[in-house]
């Protein structure tokens, strides 16, 4: 089998730090800059460049279900995005985003700084914090 270049997007004068895919393949998220950048995967277009972070976006996530995603930035924001690219919450840490996950089951997001990490769920309305004592680079979650 040979791979075949599809589609090419030169993204000037900026890091790509990250990019996730939306669970059904139909579109990339990209963390470009100070912008999450939207790609329609079967054509490589852009649908939408979304802003809302003051600082280099480091991290996104899409969550299993595919009805929204989440981007982590050097702001100290985390934005939680739905699948119509609107933005429906913003929360903080105390430093730099480093990482964000979702969970595949509950659909709970974890985000890491490098002074403590959240818990956040759909259904309920704060974050649940918790400080640690060393640097978080990544983070991921089991089944």
């Amino acid at each position: 089998m040979r791979a075949v270049l599809a589609w090419k997007e030169t993204i000037r004068d900026q890091c790509i730090y990250d990019l996730a895919f939306k669970p059904d393949g139909s579109q990339l998220i990209i963390a470009a800059g100070l912008r999450v950048l939207v790609y329609d995967v079967a054509d490589g277009t852009i649908i939408q460049p979304l802003k809302g972070h003051k600082d280099t976006v480091y991290c996104v996530a899409y969550a299993k279900d595919g009805k929204r995603f989440a981007s982590g930035s050097a702001d100290k924001s985390i934005i939680i995005w739905t699948s119509k690219l609107e933005g429906i919450l913003r929360y903080t840490h105390n430093d730099s985003i480093q990482c964000v996950a979702y969970n595949p089951v509950t659909h709970q997001l974890a985000s890491c700084s490098s002074g403590d990490f959240g818990l956040w769920s759909p259904e309920q309305k704060s974050v649940n914090k918790h400080k640690v004592s060393s640097k978080i680079t990544c983070c991921g979650w089991t089944n």
